[in-house]
């Protein structure tokens, strides 16, 4: 088992500080394998929370996102050009690890909540699903434009998702965020990065990142904690540190909730969750796989604290002959994965992803790729 929970906690640390490689795409290269379904589990269960924490870091010091990240770039980038780099690495580690305990204090409260709530809004979701998405085009900078991205990548996710390819959200998201990102991508000079105490005073923003991860695991295309992070701005001012804390805590503790929606709903909304429950019956590991969790999160935050300052010296590089690298790896792995219609897809997505930028539209409207299809499912068309 040790053996097992290191390899997961090394990938999860590697996947996540390559823009573009999604924990689902490690897991579904590793399972394809033959590893034995014990050992794929506890891979999984390790790895996920490592890969979700690491992946702040090309947010933060390289402004290349993974699609749940994406809101952490400007707080992010803003602190890295004042030299405050570390700190900003350092509230997005407090906050996942206070995330973590508290998501496991209430954990088991959870199981029982998840089915009344549920059912409550479960006859409303089409509506609410509407609602939202129609806040996130109205409070944008351009409603027009929003509107004509959030379409766009709508059709892209349609096509995509009723696609026969292993892994529709490979090529989607990597051309819409990494491939585009690369494509954009412009040196800028850092001033070197200050690695000060940090007044833990967004511990608020903590809580209130729990309770939204709780939340997320119950609507369906809305669970991205960029999504819901975004959301959370538009009834409560948040500031630099704020959105740190919001989105790395509503990541982490959506991923632990997801297990319990595993169990209470028998609903996988995050994709690491599915393999598990496709694997084990995660109703008759729950202490073991929550024992695990933590020990991956902490070892993870550990891990990125001792190396903290060889990390932001990372903001200082020229990434250009890097991004050519990237860039052809992820489209060799998308071949591997998905073929030559998943290049296509990835070609497309990264059109769209690069329009976006141009035009000045909020990247977060490019969840309209899940969105816009889930709504289409929810209404019954299509």
């Amino acid at each position: 088992m040790i053996a097992q929970l290191g390899l997961g906690i090394l990938l999860g640390i590697l996947s996540g500080l390559l823009p573009g490689l999604h924990s689902n795409t490690v897991i579904s290269v590793i399972s394809s394998l033959g590893v034995d379904k014990q050992a794929l589990s506890i891979i999984i269960i390790s790895l996920f929370p490592a890969n979700l924490i690491t992946s702040f870091i090309p947010s933060i010091f390289f402004g290349i996102p993974e699609a749940g990240t994406i809101v952490a770039i400007l707080p992010g980038q803003r602190m890295v050009r004042k030299g405050l780099g570390i700190h900003a690495l350092k509230t997005v580690m407090i906050s996942c690890v206070f995330a973590v305990l508290i998501s496991i204090v209430v954990f088991y409260f959870s199981l029982d909540l998840f089915p009344v709530i549920y059912g409550m809004i479960r006859a409303h979701m089409r509506y609410i699903l509407l609602a939202i998405s129609l806040i996130l085009l109205l409070r944008s900078k351009a409603p027009h434009l929003s509107l004509i991205i959030f379409l766009l990548s709508g059709a892209l996710g349609y096509y995509s998702l009723n696609s026969e390819m292993s892994d529709p959200f490979l090529p989607m998201f990597s051309g819409m965020f990494a491939i585009a990102a690369i494509l954009n991508y412009s040196k800028s000079i850092f001033p070197k990065q200050i690695d000060e105490p940090v007044k833990v005073d967004f511990l608020k923003f903590t809580l209130i990142g729990v309770f939204l991860g709780f939340i997320a695991d119950l609507i369906p295309g809305v669970g991205s904690p960029a999504q819901i992070a975004t959301f959370l701005s538009i009834f409560m001012p948040l500031n630099t540190l704020g959105y740190l804390a919001a989105i790395s805590s509503i990541s982490i503790s959506q991923a632990i909730f997801s297990l319990a929606t595993a169990v209470s709903l028998n609903k996988s909304r995050v994709g690491a969750t599915a393999w598990l429950s496709g694997n084990i019956n995660i109703e008759s590991n729950l202490v073991l796989l929550l024992i695990l969790f933590l020990i991956s999160s902490s070892a993870t935050v550990f891990i990125i604290f001792i190396f903290r300052k060889k990390i932001a010296k990372l903001a200082s590089l020229d990434f250009s002959k890097m991004n050519i690298i990237l860039a052809i790896y992820l489209i060799a792995i998308t071949f591997v994965i998905n073929g030559f219609e998943g290049v296509f897809i990835l070609i497309i997505g990264s059109g769209v992803g690069l329009l976006t930028i141009k035009l000045g539209v909020e990247r977060i409207t490019l969840m309209g790729a899940i969105i816009a299809p889930t709504l289409l499912l929810l209404f019954g068309i299509g």
